[in-house]
C-alpha cells in the first residue's frame, strides 16, 4: 500500500508594507526618536488640507486674476465650503491683524470728491510740478510703491535711491492688489488715508499684474478685456492719478507701466493697460509715464527672460514664473526710472552714475507712443 503523498503548503499572500488598517493602530517608531511613515503621511495630508481651506478665499482670488476655467471652479468650490463652515474667518483675522486686509467699498470718486469739498480754492491750471533740487541735508522724501512685481523692483529702486545720498526712499507694496479689486485692496483709499499725508515730493508706483480679471460694478460682472471693462478700469485709473496731485502743484509721480510678461505667464492685458496709463497721464502734468516695456523685451517688443547690461554681460532679467522682475531686472528697471526722475528734479548733488553692470545699455530708450496691443502680447 502506498503511503499518501504530503499535501503542499498553500503558499500565503505576502503582506504589504503598507495597510491602511495600520494607520488606526498605535503608531510605534522601529527607531526610537523617528515618527512612523504612516504618521507622517497623515500630518502632511491634514496639513495640507487645513491650509487649504484656510487660505481657499487667496487661492480663489489669485485663480480669478489669472483667468477663467477649471481652476477657477475648483477654487470657488473649495471657497463655498470654507465660507459654509467658516474656516476662513481664521486667516482673516490672521490678515487683519497683520494690516493686510485693506479693502472698502469706499469708491475713487467718493474720495475725490471729498478733496475737492475740502479745498475752497479753485484748483490750478495743470502744469509740470516743480520740486527743488534736494541735498544731503534736505533729502528728497521719496515713495515707491504698487504690487507685488514692486517687491523686486522697488527694494532695488530703494537701495538706488538711498545710494545717491539725497534721496530718503520709502517702499510700500503690497501683494495680490490693483486697482481691480477694491474690495480686498483699496489702493485709492490707502493712498489718501497712509500715504498722501506723509507729502511725499516724488512718487514712483506700478500696478497691472493682478488686474487682469473681472470686475464687478454695482452687480454687475464686466469681462475682462471687453470695452465696458477697459472703460471702466481708465475712469479708475484716471480717478487715481487725479488724487495723487498736490494741492500745491509740488509732487511728481512717476507711472511706471507693466513689462511686457512671457506667453503663456497667465498674466492678461498688459499692453492694453499700459495704453490706458499712457494716455491718461498724457493731460496730466503731475504724471509721468514710464514705459518699461523696451526695457525687457527684443527690437520686436517680444517678451526676453536675459539681457545684456550696459557691460554687455548677458543676465537674467525674470523670475521663473515669467511675471515678476529678478534682482538684475528690478536694478535694470530702477537705474532707467532714476534717469528720468532725472529730467524734472536737479539731483546733481547726489551720485546718480550708475554701475555698467546694472544700468541697461544707452541705445534702450522708451517709445514715444503706447500702442493699445503689441503683436505677440497676451
Amino acid at each position: 500500500m502506498t503511503a499518501p503523498r504530503p499535501m503542499a503548503p498553500v503558499p500565503r499572500k505576502p503582506r504589504s508594507s503598507f495597510s491602511w488598517r495600520s494607520l488606526f493602530r498605535p503608531f510605534r517608531a522601529r527607531q526610537e526618536g523617528t515618527m512612523p511613515a504612516g504618521l507622517v503621511l497623515v500630518l502632511v495630508l491634514g496639513a495640507l488640507l487645513i491650509a487649504m481651506f484656510l487660505n481657499a478665499d487667496a487661492t480663489l482670488r489669485k485663480s480669478e486674476a489669472k483667468g477663467d476655467g477649471w481652476r477657477n471652479e475648483v477654487a470657488q468650490g473649495v471657497a463655498d465650503v470654507s465660507d459654509a463652515l467658516r474656516l476662513n474667518l481664521l486667516r482673516k483675522g490672521v490678515d487683519d491683524a497683520l494690516g493686510k486686509n485693506q479693502g472698502t467699498d469706499v469708491d475713487v470718486q467718493e474720495l475725490l470728491a471729498q478733496q475737492e469739498a475740502a479745498s475752497a480754492e479753485a484748483p490750478p491750471a495743470p502744469v509740470l510740478p516743480e520740486i527743488p533740487a534736494p541735498t544731503p541735508e534736505a533729502k528728497l522724501r521719496f515713495w515707491v510703491g504698487g504690487d507685488s512685481i514692486t517687491e523686486t523692483f522697488g527694494t532695488s529702486m530703494q537701495r538706488v535711491a538711498a545710494s545717491t545720498g539725497v534721496i530718503d526712499p520709502t517702499l510700500d507694496y503690497h501683494v495680490s492688489t490693483g486697482l481691480a479689486r477694491p474690495d480686498y485692496f483699496n489702493w485709492p483709499e490707502y493712498l489718501v488715508k497712509s500715504v498722501l499725508p506723509n507729502d511725499p515730493q516724488v512718487m514712483v508706483i506700478m500696478f497691472g499684474a493682478n488686474d487682469g480679471q473681472n470686475m464687478t460694478v454695482d452687480g454687475k460682472a464686466l469681462q475682462r478685456g471687453s470695452p465696458e471693462w477697459l472703460e471702466e478700469y481708465r475712469r479708475r485709473v484716471g480717478a487715481t492719478m487725479d488724487l495723487l496731485k498736490d494741492p500745491e502743484n509740488d509732487r511728481l509721480v512717476v507711472w511706471v507701466g507693466a513689462p511686457v510678461m512671457r506667453p503663456g505667464s497667465g498674466v492678461h492685458e498688459m499692453d492694453q493697460l499700459d495704453y490706458i496709463y499712457w494716455s491718461e497721464a498724457r493731460s496730466r502734468p503731475w504724471i509721468q509715464y514710464f514705459d518699461s516695456w523696451p526695457f525687457f523685451s527684443d527690437a520686436d517688443l517680444q517678451y526676453v527672460s536675459e539681457a545684456p547690461n550696459a557691460d554687455g554681460v548677458a543676465r537674467g532679467l525674470r523670475q521663473k514664473d515669467g511675471v515678476h522682475l529678478s534682482t538684475v531686472g528690478g536694478n535694470r528697471l530702477s537705474w532707467a526710472v532714476l534717469g528720468r526722475m532725472g529730467e524734472y528734479v536737479d539731483l546733481s548733488a547726489g551720485k546718480v552714475a550708475p554701475p555698467a553692470d546694472q544700468a541697461p545699455p544707452p541705445g534702450i530708450v522708451e517709445r514715444t507712443e503706447i500702442p493699445p496691443e503689441v503683436p505677440g502680447a497676451e
